[in-house]
């Protein structure tokens, strides 16, 4: 028998190994470790710092904020900036241990990379003639950049749980906890869903009669359109197009805890993927629906065969469904994109890439700077053109570079994994992004507090898995074998 650390198994006479130290020494001594926040008091805070910022995000309708803070005053964004400096001051406090770097040390990099583009985007920004209103924005870009960076590295580094298996050693891994806010996440999902799917049904914005004190609407707060005659519903979101790309980004991780978590009562952890996925189409957006496609297009190769053929299944009775439930709607969805070349949204991002040409060419490098490029001047709905105006190239690239990272770690850490349901969640995880990224090519999404904020946090919980796998690695390496693997 071994121990694994973190677990309640002990060995009998400790053996060398592979690292030439007794077990216990590698503990006392923390070798060959990269440091990590989730242990003590500091994982614990951590754990609930995103817990409230994921229920926050999501329950608190996106246009209440604080009066003197305008866009920037969600609570949210408040707790992500909180979150900043508790990362900055667990790293001051807690020296880092001699050893291998944190296998999310890539998505720190990238996260690094685009925010010292922003940052050079401001000081252009800043050194230019500026109007006073454009140089508001610009600041409160800054903010919300600060808040985005302080959820993902909260979230890769101070989670920490239970047990997979990576490579053919049994070794613990911090999966467990992120799989508990990953619930969170779904449940607080599940719920906007239905709130959504109530105002289609009844064509009243009902989170309209949310007050928080302290908090107001910074803007009118519309939650249902219309659309060929269809109520077109916002959720607690600002705009149809936000909600329906947070819960095609969602959906992967309701599916995930639908079909992993056999423990649970089969109603309750199907419940919110079949809320999401209901959804999904009265949002009547273009992005939501290719985002869900991107989702099944990345999750079902994956799947066993029995898997998909009940994806499949589902998706043929959603359809009838619908077309029973709701007569004209598939009409009107599949319109959506065999009317694209005459529909005014559509023809109003392509009409935009002359005057965004005009303002790229000014500044193509480093732009001239975050949130600057106002919507009164034009609303582009492609955050990737907005982001060429506003960080030039550098910051756009690395952006992209920040996506392609998180999406490269989740299926590495996936390689890395033998347990399947670990592996389901590094699949999924990837999904989430993969739909975000998509997402944000069809409309502005940095400017939507949900929708940005959602895709940083699912960068983070990438990196938490990552380091989890990493941790698997480095106990494995320094324990003593089992019989069974000398």
């Amino acid at each position: 028998m071994f121990r694994y650390a973190g677990d309640t198994r002990v060995s009998g006479a400790s053996r060398p190994n592979r690292l030439g130290s007794d077990a216990s020494g590698l503990r006392r001594a923390g070798q060959g470790r990269p440091l990590h926040l989730a242990a003590g008091w500091h994982g614990v805070a951590a754990r609930w710092l995103v817990t409230v910022y994921i229920l926050l995000l999501l329950l608190v309708p996106a246009v209440l904020t604080v009066p003197a803070l305008g866009a920037a005053g969600t609570p949210a964004l408040m707790v992500g900036l909180l979150g900043l400096a508790w990362w900055l001051g667990a790293r001051i406090l807690r020296s880092p241990v001699p050893g291998r770097a944190p296998a999310s040390r890539g998505i720190r990099w990238a996260l690094l990379a685009f925010t010292v583009a922003a940052l050079a985007s401001y000081v252009v920004a800043t050194v230019r003639p500026i109007d006073g209103i454009e140089l508001t924005a610009a600041d409160r870009g800054l903010l919300m950049l600060a808040s985005w960076l302080g959820i993902a590295l909260v979230t890769a580094d101070g989670l920490g749980g239970r047990e997979v298996q990576v490579g053919t050693i049994g070794a613990p891994a911090d999966i467990g906890r992120v799989e508990n806010l990953l619930r969170v996440m779904v449940a607080a999902g599940g719920i906007v869903a239905m709130v959504g799917i109530a105002q289609f049904v009844t064509g009243r914005a009902l989170v309209d009669a949310i007050s928080i004190p302290g908090l107001s609407a910074n803007t009118t707060l519309t939650s249902v359109y219309d659309r060929d005659g269809f109520n077109r519903t916002a959720g607690t979101s600002t705009h149809p197009i936000e909600f329906g790309v947070i819960l095609a980004m969602m959906l992967p991780i309701a599916l995930h805890f639908a079909v992993t978590d056999t423990h649970r009562n089969v109603f309750w952890r199907w419940l919110p993927a079949a809320a999401i996925a209901l959804a999904v189409p009265v949002t009547l957006s273009r992005s939501a629906l290719v985002g869900v496609l991107v989702v099944l297009v990345v999750l079902l190769p994956t799947w066993p065969v029995r898997w998909r053929r009940r994806a499949y299944l589902t998706l043929a009775v959603l359809a009838v469904a619908i077309f029973v439930l709701i007569p004209g709607m598939l009409g009107t969805l599949s319109r959506l994109f065999t009317g694209i070349s005459e529909d005014s949204s559509a023809l109003s991002r392509t009409d935009s890439y002359a005057l965004a040409w005009e303002y790229i060419q000014r500044s193509p490098l480093v732009g001239r700077g975050l949130f600057t490029f106002l919507p009164e001047y034009r609303i582009l709905d492609n955050q990737y053109l907005g982001l060429l105006i506003e960080v030039g190239v550098v910051g756009t690239v690395a952006f992209i570079a920040l996506l392609v990272v998180a999406i490269r770690r989740a299926a590495l850490s996936r390689r890395l994994i033998t347990d399947p349901r670990a592996r389901s969640l590094a699949q999924s995880l990837a999904a989430m992004i993969s739909a975000g990224a998509l997402g944000f090519a069809t409309f502005d999404a940095l400017g939507f507090a949900q929708a940005a904020g959602l895709l940083f946090l699912g960068i983070g919980f990438i990196g938490a898995v990552a380091n989890s796998v990493d941790r698997s690695e480095s106990d494995s390496a320094g324990l003593p074998l089992s019989p069974a693997q000398e």
